[in-house]
C-alpha cells in the first residue's frame, strides 16, 4: 500500500480554489451568517417610491452601510416628498448588489423593508 496522506491537503486546497474560481464565497457566507441584513463587506441601496401604485418613479440613495441607515435615508426622502409617515409611498432596501449583466436591472442578494 502506498501512503497518499499528502494528497488530501492538496485535494482540499484544490476544492477551495475551485469554489473561489467558480462560485461566490462572499455571497455564500453572507447568506449563511447575515440572513436579515448586510454583511460588513456589502453595501445597501435605499429606494423610495413616492407613489406605491407607480413603482417606475423612485428616488434612491446608494452605498449605505446598513439596513438601519437605509431606513433613515428613506425617512429623509419621504419627508422631503411631504410623505413623512409613508402614507402614499413605499420603500425597499437592496442588500449586496450582485455583479453581472441582468439586462440593465439591479439584482440584490437580499431585499428588505
Amino acid at each position: 500500500m502506498s501512503d497518499n496522506s499528502g494528497a488530501l491537503p492538496l485535494i482540499f486546497c484544490a476544492g477551495i480554489g475551485l469554489w473561489f474560481w467558480l462560485g461566490d464565497p462572499g455571497k455564500f457566507i453572507a447568506n449563511k451568517l447575515y440572513k436579515d441584513g448586510a454583511a460588513p463587506w456589502e453595501t445597501v441601496d435605499a429606494f423610495y417610491y413616492p407613489d406605491r401604485s407607480n413603482l417606475s418613479l423612485f428616488k434612491s440613495r446608494p452605498g449605505l452601510k446598513s439596513v438601519d441607515e437605509c431606513r433613515a435615508a428613506v425617512n429623509v426622502l419621504a419627508f422631503d416628498a411631504s410623505d413623512a409617515g409613508l402614507k402614499r409611498g413605499d420603500y425597499e432596501c437592496g442588500v449586496g448588489k450582485l455583479k453581472g449583466d441582468y439586462y440593465g436591472l439591479s439584482v440584490y442578494r437580499l431585499t428588505v423593508r
